[in-house]
């Protein structure tokens, strides 16, 4: 096999026929006659010596070869893309677009925070972010669309290098009056003895959330569901209500919310993890490098402010 071939147009061609499923589609997508794709497409099958898609009635499907080849080729059209940027001399950090992803907790606050700060240090880095549920935004980091995806993960992700991860506890968001804040640390009962606002089924929280009253046997009173955290927060403004979340996306907002966090006695409750997300393999231009360690450095640093709160008492213990 020539190594030259499957970095070129064969395997761009592939690559645009595994998106869209069809010769026709990656046809009308590119512009170029689905003859001249299905001859590429068969090239870079006989060069590599196995069948990379099934043909079927209504479009192509990849085989496992297939899979791997994708994977490759979506690192391998990225790194191409840097080195090319590297050689024109445009891949400074300060000249530098970095791709984003994350869940919706971390646009409301942590997200705008770290791109600004970041900018501050290298005024010439722009961003992009795509807001969405957290498969969504590991999938995104696999398939290229984006560089970095910080997210929630609950187990091990195929094609995707943990850049940075650390536990990601739930904690009961509530007001300084509500009887919950007084307590240094409630047990989901204590949690679920209180109207609930919380994120969908999407959102690992969620999903932790529903496992663990399942196995205590508890029946929470959920006042609110939502995909929105922006909705939640709003209605919690309004009412009583206990909103889960994990202590990244709130803390900058606590005391101008005047709210705190309340550590949940559950093990199911901590079975999370924060991750920093980027593609396996791929060679991450400079300024994606220096985002990573600027975001590892800061939530480092942040996750050891979580204790700096307001002592809280138990309930029934009088005021010291």
């Amino acid at each position: 096999m020539k190594l030259t071939s499957i970095h070129a147009v064969p395997l761009a061609y592939f690559l645009e026929v595994a998106e869209r499923g069809s010769l026709s589609a990656a046809s009308a997508s590119l512009h170029v006659a689905v003859s001249a794709i299905s001859r590429q497409v068969a090239r870079l099958e006989a060069e590599l010596g196995t069948a990379l898609f099934e043909r079927e009635p209504r479009g192509m499907r990849l085989t496992e070869a297939g899979l791997v080849v994708q994977q490759y080729g979506r690192r391998a059209l990225l790194d191409a893309q840097t080195l090319q940027a590297d050689l024109q001399g445009l891949l400074s950090v300060a000249h530098s677009k970095v791709r984003l992803a994350c869940t919706d907790g971390f646009a409301r606050d942590y997200m705008p925070y770290a791109m600004a700060l970041f900018q501050r240090r290298f005024p010439g880095v722009s961003f992009s972010l795509e807001v969405c549920a957290p498969a969504v935004a590991t999938r995104m980091v696999r398939e290229g669309a984006v560089d970095l995806a910080l997210t929630f993960a609950i187990a091990a992700q195929e094609g995707i290098e943990v850049a940075y991860s650390e536990a990601a506890p739930v904690y009961a968001y509530v007001a300084r009056k509500h009887p919950l804040a007084a307590l240094k640390r409630a047990s989901l009962k204590e949690v679920v003895a209180y109207p609930l606002a919380l994120p969908s089924e999407t959102n690992t929280i969620r999903q932790l959330f529903d496992l663990a009253c399942g196995v205590e046997g508890l029946r929470p009173r959920i006042l609110l569901s939502s995909n929105s955290l922006s909705a939640l927060v709003g209605y919690q403004a309004y009412t009583d209500a206990v909103y889960l979340t994990g202590s990244l996306a709130v803390r900058n907002n606590l005391r101008a919310e005047r709210r705190v966090l309340v550590p949940i006695a559950s093990r199911a409750m901590q079975q999370r993890a924060l991750q920093v997300q980027a593609m396996a393999g791929r060679h991450l231009p400079p300024a994606v490098r220096a985002f990573v360690e600027w975001l590892a450095e800061d939530i480092a640093g942040r996750r050891r402010a979580v204790p700096d709160q307001p002592a809280r008492r138990r309930a029934g213990q009088p005021q010291a």
